[in-house]
């Protein structure tokens, strides 16, 4: 968000508001598809259009997921060398190590806890920042109307990234297993729209907007395109002076190492879906999953290229297999055999419509430029 804003400016505001609101309509479906269908994806795929269609989900899914481990490990191990002046590609294989141990045998829960505090102290900074920097308001303004004059592949490549880090397979494809872990069922319909609307709509569009605005008003004029990881501290500066490097890169470690965690959780979900057997934690199955992308994973501590690129790609990437688990929502909402009395109503499918139109685009897109 911070380097759209920093390389962009105001405009690409519409973006960041679009993309908030698309990743609502997209988990509120995924959701919504889980409780009616009282499984996970892979089985109501599986259930309702056979083993083989079920599989290439699964593998849509995972081969996602995987692809994050990779390139996030890249960064957190960039991340560390900076802080502790240690740069080697070997803290991969301690983190390896860390992420199989909390997350395969417990206590994840806690640590991820005091992550999520340490990120949501940098937000409030981002939010505090921008009152210093006063943002230009007609610009800001100007910022909602898209703009495609000037749509080169940079700015496909960054709406891509958007999107994608927004409208996430690995997010949709878990959303669709923790409603249940939570308890929910069919008559919980109301309450997962309200949890989604206060996560995605607040929380997740107050962290975005604030971290963009930030780079718009702070980096942008400075001529800060963000080349790598920490000029995004430029950022925050006018508030932290000094302070900003390090808080910062505390902050987007803790974001990272907290991130990463989760995803390995989502493929066990999604393997154990596909074997039609869930999968637990103190399930010695369940563990072998969470190995197998822990050694997925440790590959990408060595990878070349600076890893805000690599993960701009990555984003990019993912989205490409987001237009089937969208579509997959689509049409079991809007399928009465499926969802009986419960079908989309006009404002959702006009939603879901312009995100699988969305994803489509910026995919074919964006595959069609990289191959150009």
């Amino acid at each position: 968000m911070a380097k759209a804003g920093g390389s962009f400016g105001y405009g690409f505001l519409w973006v960041i508001l679009l993309s908030v609101i698309l990743a609502f309509v997209c988990q509120y479906m995924a959701a919504k598809t889980a409780l009616i269908g009282g499984k996970g994806i892979v089985g109501i795929v599986r259930e309702k259009w056979g083993k083989g269609f079920a599989s290439f989900a699964a593998l849509d899914a995972l081969v996602v997921i995987w692809l994050c481990n990779v390139v996030l490990l890249k960064v957190l191990v960039a991340i560390t060398g900076y802080v502790t002046g240690i740069e080697s590609s070997w803290w991969g294989g301690l983190f390896v190590v860390i992420f199989y141990l909390l997350v395969a045998h417990g206590g994840y829960k806690t640590i991820e806890l005091i992550c999520k505090v340490i990120v949501s102290l940098l937000v409030i900074c981002f939010i505090f920042t921008l009152f210093i920097a006063k943002p230009d308001l007609s610009a800001v303004f100007r910022g909602l109307i898209p703009d495609f004059s000037n749509f080169g592949k940079s700015h496909v490549l960054m709406m891509t990234a958007i999107m994608g880090g927004s409208i996430h397979v690995t997010i949709l494809s878990m959303q669709t297993y923790t409603v249940h872990e939570r308890g929910w069922t069919k008559l919980d319909l109301p309450l997962a729209l309200t949890d989604t609307a206060v996560s995605l709509l607040g929380a997740f569009g107050l962290y975005c907007t604030a971290i963009f605005l930030t780079g718009a008003s702070v980096l942008h004029p400075a001529g800060i395109q963000v080349a790598n990881l920490f000029e995004m501290a430029e950022a925050i500066k006018p508030l932290l002076g000094d302070y900003a490097y390090g808080v910062f890169c505390l902050g987007i470690w803790c974001a990272v190492f907290s991130t990463i965690m989760p995803t390995f959780i989502a493929a066990a979900y999604v393997v154990g879906d596909q074997l039609n057997k869930p999968l637990r934690p103190g399930n010695n199955s369940y563990r072998l999953v969470i190995l197998l992308g822990c050694l997925i994973a440790l590959p990408g501590a060595f990878i070349p290229g600076k890893p805000i690129n690599l993960l701009i790609i990555m984003l990019a990437l993912s989205f490409i297999g987001t237009p089937l688990f969208v579509g997959i929502f689509m049409k079991l909402l809007n399928d009465k055999s499926f969802s009986g009395s419960k079908k989309n109503g006009l404002l959702l499918n006009l939603g879901g419509l312009t995100a699988l139109a969305v994803t489509v685009y910026l995919g074919g897109k964006w595959v069609w430029q990289f191959i150009d």
